[in-house]
């Protein structure tokens, strides 16, 4: 048998198994319950989340609804913008930057500076009669059927639990059962901390609700800047019904009692007064009456046949891609726990980063996906705080972006799809900031966005919301270069047309008028800053956020002038504008390398005050964009002496800056060095249930290190698709299977000795193909459906 028949035949073993019940090697499992909600495990359907604990006498789910926010829709003008902006503009020009800075707190800042959180939906208690005496105790998570379960047994019986979040169905479904008739026994109960009534009639739970905010100083506030008005804001609804086999069900209070039970199958829904549409509250929409016909249609359905659907629908996606790091060891004998352990003591588990790989999927078809209407916000859609860490939001100085690196990539192209509906709206809403703040064309974001797309600054307080949020005004023109990236993935013409060139253009258009012209006649963002980090002026030694043509910002203004000026090609549109915009190009200023060789982050070459900073934005150009390639030595040089001298002073210290750093080198070509900080991923800032950890639970470094492990195997930013790219000497054999580059290509690699034995291109529409493989280079154009299978 030669190594591609070996292949082959794995593969077919990996199906075959996939059919009776999941990859062994897809499993997160642990031998006891979670003790906390970081040691839960995640379900979803990109609408409704919950966590499971698997505590034997008292099962706790903590349960999420995507649109479930406090506060309501409010974007705040300080009075004369504009003429105030120019002010700030010519004295940051003039090197004027400490009065700059006070002109800009006094007049671009106003209250209330922020907008209120996310919240969770509530708890669901599954109380069992049998107490906490239990042997042979597993839990686990089946990553490839979105299935969790619990088994362990108290005396003879044997109790088993499997819960899932039905995308066809739209339900979370839970089935108890156990292997002696009559006896299973339980109470259910539902709770939230506030804002909630909750009652039991029949075999049904009722949750009816609406979120109620106290302003400070009697209520709770977060940001002492504000974070809105007090009221009655968004209505919500939970519904649940049991089902038995067997044995009785009765309510008792706000709580249902089943005794005497053989099998129970409890069915719950959730829903709120939302709306996409009106991007804030639809009083015509009930939220029970919604909750209650998806559940009446979800209850018409045996266990058999929704364990089923759910099934083979979650598996259309996640099947779509393996991977088979052959130095993995087995999984199936190790806790995952214990081997994070190990590995945050020095082990090596390749395994466990096959594992994280797929998790990361697992977790963006989960919390961005139809039902749901909204995008993965920071921490997914699972959230357990009345008041979440930075109110479980959307940034989009990074954070939103790394959600979606894996999507296309990963092969979860329909991820983007909430993302887009959302992002569109909130583009339709910043054409009024625009003009309000700016006198200008298009659409303006900040860096902090809410469920009701808010598209002023936004910051916890006065001096956050100048410093992140006015000062970064071109953070929604970084996240629209998703949209371009999701169709140079897909080549879908109708998306482009409809969806992502309007957003696009608007950008392009804002940043336009935003630009200023310098003496010297170049075009810069002023005023500018690089995320969340400061130079030391050279003449007071003071921190300073405040400058004009940060590196970062003028990377953004390029590459959607860029994207822009392709779609109106590939579209036959907007002549003018193009034209408009290849005049812009010319004047952009380059990207500069100091004295050290390092790129600069700022205009002027200045002295970083935290030269390990978390945030690297000035390298946007590698990653996730592709202005910096090594077609210019010189630039790509300089970009990794960035990150070494980053990581010399102690950058990478966060989840998400960390796997940041893994795509890094996987651009660099460095594959042993994007390995390295895998690792140090796992071992620094991954939490039991291999959540991300910033600290807190932040999801973005799930996805973000997802993204890595695949642009270990496969890039194609450049125009190329290259094979292998940054392949580490630790896996010196494997397989991949069913990842995408650009221009619709699906792709099959297998490897041994580090170079590809084998590989299978598929074109999912017409194009020219650019392959390498090793260094040799392989062009070819290529019909829809056609296949390249190559065995080397």
């Amino acid at each position: 048998m030669n190594r591609r028949q070996e292949i082959g035949l794995a593969i077919g073993i990996i199906v075959v198994l996939a059919a009776r019940g999941g990859v062994l090697g897809n499993v997160l499992w642990y031998e006891q319950p979670a003790a906390k909600w970081e040691e839960a495990l995640p379900l979803g359907n990109g609408r409704l989340g919950a966590m499971v604990f698997g505590t034997v006498d008292r099962e706790h789910l903590t349960l999420n609804e995507e649109s479930l926010w406090a506060g309501e829709p409010l974007d705040v003008y300080p009075e004369n913008s504009a003429r105030h902006l120019k002010s700030v503009q010519d004295l940051v020009l003039q090197g004027r930057h400490a009065e700059a800075r006070k002109v800009g707190l006094e007049k671009l800042t106003k209250r209330p500076t922020s907008y209120r959180s996310y919240e969770p939906l509530g708890d669901l208690w599954i109380e069992m009669d049998h107490g906490d005496a239990a042997t042979d105790y597993r839990r686990d998570l089946d990553l490839s059927t979105g299935v969790a379960r619990v088994h362990y047994r108290v005396g003879s019986a044997q109790f088993r639990r499997e819960v899932l979040v039905s995308a066809v169905d739209d339900v979370l479904a839970v089935r108890l059962s156990v292997d002696g008739p009559g006896a299973l026994n339980a109470k259910i109960r539902l709770t939230r901390k506030k804002d909630a009534l909750i009652t039991a009639r029949g075999k049904q739970l009722y949750m009816e609700g609406q979120i109620v905010d106290v302003p400070a100083p009697k209520g709770y506030d977060d940001n002492p800047g504000g974070s809105g008005p007090g009221g009655a804001h968004m209505r919500f609804a939970g519904r649940l019904i049991v089902q038995p086999t067997g044995g009785t069900v009765q309510s008792a209070g706000d709580a249902l009692v089943i005794k005497g039970a053989t099998e129970v199958v409890i069915l719950f829904t959730a829903a709120t007064d939302f709306s996409l549409e009106k991007m804030g509250f639809d009083r015509s929409n009930d939220p029970g009456q919604r909750a209650d016909a998806i559940l009446r249609k979800a209850a018409r359905k045996p266990w058999d046949t929704l364990l089923g659907d759910h099934r083979a629908e979650h598996r259309s996606y996640f099947d779509r891609v393996h991977l088979d790091l052959e130095t993995q060891r087995d999984g199936t004998k190790v806790p995952t726990d214990v081997r994070l352990a190990a590995v945050k003591k020095g082990d090596r588990d390749d395994g466990l980063i096959a594992l994280y790989f797929q998790y990361g999927r697992y977790l963006l078809m989960s919390s961005s996906r139809r039902p749901g209407r909204l995008p993965a916000n920071l921490q997914g859609i699972w959230s357990r705080r009345m008041w979440a860490p930075w109110e479980a939001d959307y940034h989009l100085n990074i954070n939103l972006q790394m959600n979606y690196w894996p999507a296309d990539l990963c092969n979860l192209s329909e991820t983007v799809a909430p993302l887009t509906d959302w992002f569109a709206r909130v583009a339709e809403k910043g054409t009024a900031s625009a003009e309000k703040l700016y006198k200008a064309r298009g659409w303006v974001a900040f860096t902090t966005v809410n469920l009701f797309g808010r598209t002023t600054p936004g910051g916890s307080n006065e001096a956050s919301q100048f410093q992140n949020g006015v000062l970064d005004p071109l953070a929604g023109a970084w996240m629209a270069m998703t949209l371009w990236r999701h169709y140079e993935f897909t080549g879908d013409r109708e998306y482009l047309a409809l969806e992502a060139y309007p957003v696009l253009k608007g950008a392009s258009e804002f940043l336009l008028d935003y630009l200023v012209e310098t003496p010297d006649g170049t075009l810069v963002i002023a005023p500018s800053t690089s995320p969340e980090n400061s130079y030391l002026h050279p003449e007071t030694g003071q921190a300073v956020r405040l400058t004009y043509g940060s590196t970062y910002h003028m990377a953004i203004v390029a590459a959607v002038f860029e994207a822009v000026i392709e779609a109106t090609r590939i579209l036959d549109c907007d002549r003018t504008l193009r034209d408009e915009l290849q005049a812009a190009v010319k004047k952009i200023p380059p990207v500069k390398i100091g004295a050290d060789g390092t790129i600069q982050e700022w205009i002027e070459d200045y002295q970083e005050r935290e030269p390990g900073h978390r945030h690297i934005s000035h390298l946007i150009g590698v990653h996730p964009l592709s202005l910096i390639t090594s077609e210019d030595q010189a630039l790509f040089a300089a970009a990794r002496a960035t990150i070494e001298r980053r990581l010399s002073h102690g950058g990478g210290h966060t989840g998400w800056s960390r796997a940041w750093i893994v795509n890094f080198y996987a651009r660099f070509l460095d594959g042993d060095a994007a390995y390295r900080h895998m690792m140090l991923l796992l071992s620094k800032s991954t939490l039991p249930n291999l959540f991300d950890t910033h600290p807190p639970f932040q999801i973005d470094g799930n996805f973000g290190g997802c993204a890595g492990v695949a642009e270990m195997l496969l890039q194609s930013h450049t125009g190329t698709v290259h094979l292998l790219p940054a392949l580490p000497k630790a896996w010196p054999r494997g397989s991949a299977r069913g990842l995408k580059a650009r221009g619709g290509f699906v792709v099959d690699i297998a490897w041994e000795d580090g170079l590809a034995t084998s590989y299978r291109i598929e074109a999912t529409r017409a194009g020219d193909l650019r392959l390498r493989v090793g260094e040799r280079i392989v062009e070819r154009a290529m019909m829809a459906g056609e296949v390249l299978d190559v065995d080397l």
